[in-house]
């Protein structure tokens, strides 16, 4: 049988946890959406807690895409957080696995997200690839960036 008949598990994203902050203090309230993706948009809304704590389950879907010819290779992952009158950029990366990729776990599982840090681009190996890096921008910090 053809390759394009056939659905294949498409990992969007590993399960996310993060917390929300204003000049190291806890915001509650602020609203958080995830944006995947892949051929489609896939599109989550969670509000922060008392202590600016949000997360998101892990997302995997079934698709043809990837055994499609000219199908779609990538998959982009996008959070923001909206306070005020202003939208924050949290996370945005592109990759072209559609399996869980370990570097990508482990940022989105600690999320510290000062919404006075300015937009950063960081620059994290690859353990996959150790030759590459993935490219993640955003105002969320970790110890090692």
């Amino acid at each position: 049988m053809f390759g394009w008949f056939k659905r294949y598990d498409v990992h969007l994203s590993p399960e996310v946890k993060g917390r929300i902050l204003k000049d190291g203090e806890p915001i509650a309230d602020v609203e958080v959406y995830r944006e995947l993706m892949h051929a489609k948009n896939y599109m989550e809304k969670t509000v922060t807690d008392s202590e600016g704590r949000f997360s998101f389950p892990e997302k995997t879907i079934r698709s043809r895409e990837p055994g499609k010819l000219l199908g779609v290779e990538h998959i982009t992952q996008s959070i923001t957080a909206d306070h005020g009158q202003t939208t924050y950029l949290l996370w945005r990366t592109t990759t072209t696995s559609t399996t869980p990729e370990k570097v990508i776990v482990e940022k989105l599982n600690h999320m510290e997200c000062d919404l006075s840090d300015p937009e950063k681009l960081h620059h994290f190996t690859m353990a996959e690839h150790p030759n590459f890096t993935h490219n993640i921008r955003g105002i969320c910090r970790w110890p090692d960036s």
